[in-house]
């Protein structure tokens, strides 16, 4: 192995997830919260075999795309390997328009790609009282950024989550342990397509 790839083995290909509470782990343990069991699924692979894999939990309980729009820099004065977007939910429940979410999104997307830090973005649905209209608008922010950024959408981050009671703490917006592990497979599931050819 040439030196400087045996350099570059020798750290972890690092995972940055950006998001709220649903990314922080409320209401569970850190090492309940799906970032943490990603983390352990990625390590636990045949990708783990050249190079370790580190998840960093960027998830922030309430915090909006707005938030995650000025906190990026912070982020990215030490950039990640790859950055998953799962911003938008706390949007959609405050009623916010979705034409600025997908301009706080848009600010996150092109920070990154200055930088040549790849993405994926991870789509959030809110419940049907919320009116067609904006539901429609606000659903669609996220697969129009996929197109328009060129960069791999994760349709739903909830998917076989939000809903269902039984994957849900009493406040049925928080996902208990039981939901952390079903987002952990939708997350491993889709990024795991996107990351080097060593992890396939």
């Amino acid at each position: 192995m040439h030196p400087k790839e045996e350099k570059i083995a020798d750290k972890p290909f690092r995972i940055l997830i950006l998001g709220d509470s649903l990314t922080e782990g409320y209401g569970v343990s850190s090492v309940q919260a799906y970032p943490y069991l990603l983390e352990k699924k990625l390590n636990a692979g045949r990708a783990a075999e050249q190079r370790s894999f580190e998840v960093i939990n960027g998830g922030v309980t309430g915090s909006t795309t707005s938030g995650g729009a000025s906190r990026i820099d912070w982020y990215l004065q030490d950039p990640p390997d790859f950055l998953i977007v799962a911003l938008g939910g706390n949007d959609g429940l405050r009623g916010i328009a979705p034409k600025k979410s997908k301009e706080n999104l848009v600010i996150i997307l092109e920070r990154a790609r200055t930088i040549e830090v790849p993405v994926m973005i991870a789509g959030m649905k809110l419940p049907p009282n919320y009116g067609a209209r904006h539901l429609q608008d606000f659903e669609n922010i996220f697969p129009e950024l996929a197109k328009e950024f060129e960069v791999p959408l994760l349709p739903f981050l909830l998917q076989d989550v939000g809903g269902y009671p039984e994957m849900n703490l009493p406040d049925r917006i928080h996902p208990n342990p039981v939901g952390h592990q079903k987002i952990c497979e939708t997350v491993h599931r889709h990024l795991i397509k996107h990351l080097p050819p060593y992890s396939q």
